[in-house]
């Protein structure tokens, strides 16, 4: 295994973190959230369970960093409907009157 792929996998393993805190909250209503932003959840988690043995024992070299996009990009999703949802859900108004 070369630097990159170590690398890679190091990273993946930190948006599955970031992803677990994100589920975490939501369940502890800490944030609120819209069926879009479970649905998002739901899919980011189901892609990482599908691909969890093709990170630990890729098939073919870069294979782990496609892997780590797609997880990223679902991730990223995920997290800006959350915040979409917090600031949706605020008191504050964006932009209060001066």
């Amino acid at each position: 295994m070369d630097f990159d792929e170590t690398e890679m996998r190091e990273a993946v393993r930190e948006l599955a973190g970031a992803l677990e805190t994100m589920l975490n909250l939501i369940k502890a209503d800490a944030l609120p959230a819209t069926p879009e932003a479970h649905r998002l959840m739901r899919e980011a988690m189901a892609f990482l369970d599908e691909s969890s043995d093709r990170i630990s024992a890729p098939d073919r070299p870069g294979e782990v960093l496609g892997l780590a996009k797609t997880l990223n990009g679902l991730v990223t999703s995920a997290r800006e409907q959350i915040l979409a949802d917090t600031v949706a859900a605020s008191p504050v108004p964006d932009y209060p009157d001066i």
